[in-house]
């Protein structure tokens, strides 16, 4: 299979629009996302891929631990610069911290590996990937437990997060964020940083069928700047993140009716919503194969593709005329990351994400999981139709 097509031309990187972090930093809006970890039949190509998305006009490129791919990058970012295509203040290099490194003395640690693999003195975002050290091994079915699964418990966040400002007074990371937040957990966090350490970036899921809009202009109205992943309904997702209730964002008949009026493909679609919305103030990262359609994808950060009225549908107003369509359509519901009182409330799918098992200390916690003990057991006692097993 012929992915790349080296007569496709380039995009002016100038063209692309740019978000501006904190300090003045300023971030392409357009990430090219490198996560294939569960797509084995991508590894061979990422390589190729990745300098590709350079040579067509990407200047950021979206990259993690868990995606077990950063040397592929590290090699792609070289050749890119070996061959003249950038030099390394072009690239805007973002990177996560796995949750299975989420230890104080692990942080650094993490950090220079992720450095020696991707080839690089430092990078210009470093996010902890998600609020927890949940962690599922890499290929993971959706039923995969993890029994030191623990919620949210900020003195241990803020004790990590304490090394990451470590790693930006060191020089080796510009910039610190977070990823998978919730308003909660960014409240937490917020209340607890300064000027110098406040996260200044935190990446979500975010599509036109998924809009968190009211997080989304939380962040903004705090100066973090939101990012969008699985911009495109992720139709590639791992199967451990494929439920019956789902829906897909490309086939959804207002994004379809958008298409036939401008002549765009349903990605394009999506990707020009996540372009506009805010006033241009969030991004995306979509990932994409071949050279055609990874130049479409960074070309929506360049202009205007929708109309107003065209936005509106997809995005509503805030009127009850005007309500988009935004149907709450998560796809990642996280069940690989429960800890086991978990199920005690709430459905799968909001289970990660309802906050309503968030801690201050790990002492808070164990009180909590002392009394979830007790009250379970009478529970089990006296229920007619118990089907939640919780041990």
């Amino acid at each position: 299979m012929n992915l790349i097509n080296k007569n496709v031309e380039s995009i002016d990187p100038a063209m692309v629009t740019q978000l501006k972090l904190a300090d003045g930093t300023l971030m392409p809006q357009a990430a090219m996302g490198t996560f294939h970890s569960d797509n084995p039949d991508l590894e061979a190509a990422m390589e190729d891929i990745i300098l590709e998305a350079i040579r067509l006009g990407y200047r950021h490129l979206d990259c993690a631990t868990a995606y077990q791919n950063e040397e592929v990058v590290g090699r792609a970012i070289s050749k890119a610069i070996e061959n003249g295509l950038v030099i390394r203040e072009e690239i805007f290099v973002l990177s996560k911290l796995w949750n299975k490194n989420m230890k104080p003395e692990e942080v650094i640690p993490s950090l220079d590996q992720t450095l020696k693999d991707l080839g690089l003195e430092y990078l210009d975002m470093y996010l902890v990937h998600w609020p927890w050290p949940n962690y599922h091994e890499p290929g993971s079915a959706g039923d995969a437990v993890n029994a030191h699964a623990v919620p949210y418990i900020h003195e241990d966040f803020m004790s990590v997060w304490e090394k990451m400002t470590e790693l930006k007074k060191s020089g080796k990371v510009k910039n610190i964020g977070t990823s998978n937040q919730t308003q909660k957990t960014m409240e937490l966090l917020l209340r607890d940083t300064d000027h110098f350490n406040r996260p200044s970036y935190n990446q979500m899921e975010l599509h036109p069928l998924f809009q968190q809009q009211d997080f989304v202009k939380y962040l903004i109205s705090e100066k973090v700047v939101p990012s969008g992943y699985m911009s495109l309904g992720s139709p590639r997702r791992p199967g451990r993140d494929r439920f019956a209730e789902h829906q897909a964002d490309i086939l959804h008949p207002v994004i379809q009716q958008v298409a036939g009026e401008t002549g765009m493909t349903p990605p394009e679609v999506c990707l020009s919503w996540a372009h506009q919305r805010e006033q241009k103030n969030v991004g995306y990262v979509a990932m994409a194969e071949r050279s055609e359609w990874i130049k479409s994808n960074l070309a929506c950060a360049t202009k205007e593709g929708l109309s107003n009225n065209q936005y509106i549908k997809i995005n509503g107003d805030g009127s009850d005329e005007n309500l988009g369509i935004n149907t709450n359509n998560r796809l990642i519901w996280g069940q690989v990351f429960f800890w086991p009182e978990a199920r005690l409330l709430g459905h799968d799918r909001d289970l990660l994400w309802n906050d309503v098992q968030i801690f201050e200390t790990e002492l808070d916690y164990h009180k909590f999981r002392s009394a979830a003990v007790k009250f379970y057991e009478i529970w089990k006692e006296t229920a007619v139709d118990l089907r939640i097993n919780y041990s």
